[in-house]
């Protein structure tokens, strides 16, 4: 598979994913990308706000690999940058997650089977799909 296919489908990936469930709240539901984005409301303190738009980072990137790839391989900031951006931000919430749920349990550590729990197929797919574009490079022809 050339560069401009596997970026092509896998900046679709991450377009979709962001519409399906990123988040499970039990029996209560899930909430995709989308939603956690559009959800008005919260305790309205600056890193509430700050971790509504980091989740926009993984379909934005989507959004410029594709149109990038679509554009005879002429990525806006490079094709590196757009790659590993989703990988970050997936780093960031995980950690953010893990720090947050280990503050509110009182300074005792969380069990990381937990906090996989808390992740919907969206997040998973996402996750995927950025470790794929961030590591695998495939050459053009």
């Amino acid at each position: 598979m050339n560069r401009k296919l596997f970026t092509t489908v896998f900046a679709v990936i991450l377009i979709g994913s962001f519409f399906l469930p990123y988040l499970k709240f039990g029996a209560a539901g899930s909430s995709s990308g989308f939603d956690l984005v559009t959800a008005s409301g919260g305790r309205g303190e600056w890193q509430d706000m700050l971790m509504k738009y980091i989740w926009i980072l993984i379909p934005l990137s989507g959004i410029l690999l594709l149109i990038g790839a679509m554009n005879n391989e002429n990525y806006i900031f490079g094709r590196g940058l757009w790659t590993w951006l989703p990988l970050l931000t997936v780093i960031f919430v995980i950690v953010k997650l893990y720090l947050d749920a280990k503050n509110m349990n009182g300074g005792r550590s969380v069990s990381v089977s937990d906090l996989v729990k808390v992740f919907g197929i969206g997040f998973w797919i996402a996750t995927v799909a950025s470790l794929l574009l961030a590591f695998y490079n495939p050459r053009s022809r």
